[in-house]
């Protein structure tokens, strides 16, 4: 307050709260504090404060980060409309991040290339959360209905491996053994071995399997069995399809090194989504389309209004249609949607001096870059406004939500913080933007300090140089400088 006032005693005696004391001994406090000596710079506490009342004064301008919950849904293909239809509102975003693992197994055959010219395949990874009993369990009826074709395909393939099994019991000590059918059931859960789970990626041959998991818990405790750290490794991989082999001495076990086509979808509460990806340094989190449902603590029951007759053979008549897809696509227009969206938040992500912004809009591109694809697929192979929106609105879906749920700890792991002292969780308001037109090294430093980022001096001259380069500022004198 003595700065503020610009040590002004009567000023202070006026405002001060007195907090019981008498006159007399409030102007002496006064005068006591006002008598040391001033220092030429605002102090640090008053520089934060300053700095946080103008984030909140201009917090439209000043805040890059909004929450997923405010991003309203884009035109959506024929398909996810029919989805969608039945759902309250609150629930149709999350429904559609649940259903990309589901439509990209059915357009399995499908290929492309991405912006740095390497094949991919329509590979998701998606995870729901909710409190316990928000309706999670919405999704299994509209995934049951696109699942027809694999779970028909399915049951023939069980068929052969239970056949193959029973002959194989007949003829234990007979000399001929049966031929084994390589069946390959490709919806399989979760909660399934890591040799058994190499067989059917062995059997598949470049097919999507498909696990999901209602319940999250299932994967914590495998993990906790001992078998998680392969499966982890499985999972990342399964995001590029890079491959991954074993091979031991046992006859039992099953030897392979193959292409991992894997997709996944799993629901948890908040708490075993935390149990689950608690290494953020392993990449999988990274790799996940978070969809996170609306609390629905001490409200009504929402109501999930069921298909008709006829829009339950219509979204299988899709489902089948994605089924019988193959080739490679092609679309340079959705190259440039998502070349501008990456583009847009590397600026960000300067801005705000955040390579937890940096690292998760890469991923967020490539996931946003699949929906688009997938969405063209179902466009009948062309271009629309709705592809490019679509594609968009996953990038930025995706990356809110990482943003929001992992922004603040990732931020911490890659920049070496001990702790973060203000901001919302996951927030990486923008630097720049905090800074006067016209600042200095030292305002810089301060600001940092308050963010719980390093004030290293190399720390300090990279981002000052990296602002250089993209012509954010300009030095106008000795440790000063403008934005421009």
């Amino acid at each position: 307050m003595r700065y503020i006032t610009d040590f002004n005693a009567d000023l202070l005696l006026r405002i001060l709260p007195d907090f019981g004391l008498s006159e007399a001994e409030r102007r002496s406090a006064i005068a006591s504090a006002i008598g040391r000596p001033r220092k030429s710079q605002k102090p640090m506490v008053l520089q934060s404060a300053i700095a946080i009342c103008e984030k909140e004064a201009h917090l439209d301008e000043q805040s890059p980060l909004e929450k997923s919950t405010a991003l309203p849904l884009p035109e959506l293909p024929r398909l996810l409309k029919l989805v969608c239809r039945r759902l309250p509102e609150d629930y149709r975003a999350a429904m559609i991040i649940a259903s990309l693992p589901v439509l990209g197994t059915l357009a399995t055959r499908i290929r492309f290339e991405y912006l740095d010219r390497q094949e991919q395949s329509l590979s998701f990874f998606s995870c729901i959360t909710a409190p316990a009993a928000s309706g999670k369990s919405f999704i299994r009826k509209p995934l049951d209905l696109l699942l027809t074709p694999i779970n028909e395909q399915d049951a023939i393939e069980r068929e052969k491996e239970q056949s193959y099994k029973e002959k194989l019991r007949a003829s234990k000590n007979s000399k001929n053994q049966p031929e084994d059918p390589h069946a390959c059931p490709r919806n399989n859960g979760v909660a399934i071995s890591i040799a058994k789970l190499l067989q059917l990626l062995t059997y598949a041959e470049g097919k999507h399997l498909i696990g999901i998991g209602e319940e999250m818990d299932t994967l914590v405790k495998s993990e906790r069995a001992g078998v998680w750290s392969q499966k982890s490794d499985i999972y990342r991989l399964a995001f590029d399809n890079a491959e991954y082999g074993q091979a031991y001495m046992s006859d039992s076990s099953f030897n392979a090194h193959i292409k991992v086509y894997y997709n996944l979808l799993l629901t948890g509460t908040p708490n075993s989504m935390k149990r689950f990806f608690k290494d953020l340094e392993n990449g999988l989190a990274t790799r996940v389309c978070f969809a996170q449902l609306p609390d629905t603590s001490f409200t009504e029951i929402p109501v999930f209004a069921p298909y008709t007759e006829a829009e339950k053979e219509e979204i299988i008549r899709w489902a089948r249609r994605l089924d019988a897809e193959q080739g490679t696509l092609v679309c340079p227009q959705l190259n440039t949607v998502i070349a501008n969206w990456l583009e847009a938040k590397r600026q960000q992500a300067i801005d705000a001096d955040s390579h937890a912004m940096d690292t998760l809009r890469r991923r967020a591109g490539v996931i946003g870059f699949r929906a688009g694809m997938l969405c063209y697929l179902l466009e009948n192979r062309k271009f629309t406004k709705t592809v490019g929106q679509f594609a968009e609105w996953v990038a930025e879906y995706v990356f809110r939500n990482q943003m929001e749920l992992w922004g603040e700890q990732m931020e911490q792991e890659l920049s070496g913080a001990l702790e973060v002292l203000s901001g919302e969780r996951g927030s990486a308001a923008s630097l720049l933007a905090l800074l006067p037109a016209e600042f200095s090294t030292a305002d810089l430093i301060k600001l940092r300090a308050r963010k719980g980022q390093s004030v290293k001096n190399n720390a300090i001259c990279m981002v000052l140089n990296r602002w250089r380069t993209n012509h954010k500022i300009e030095q106008i004198g000795e440790a000063k400088y403008k934005k421009l």
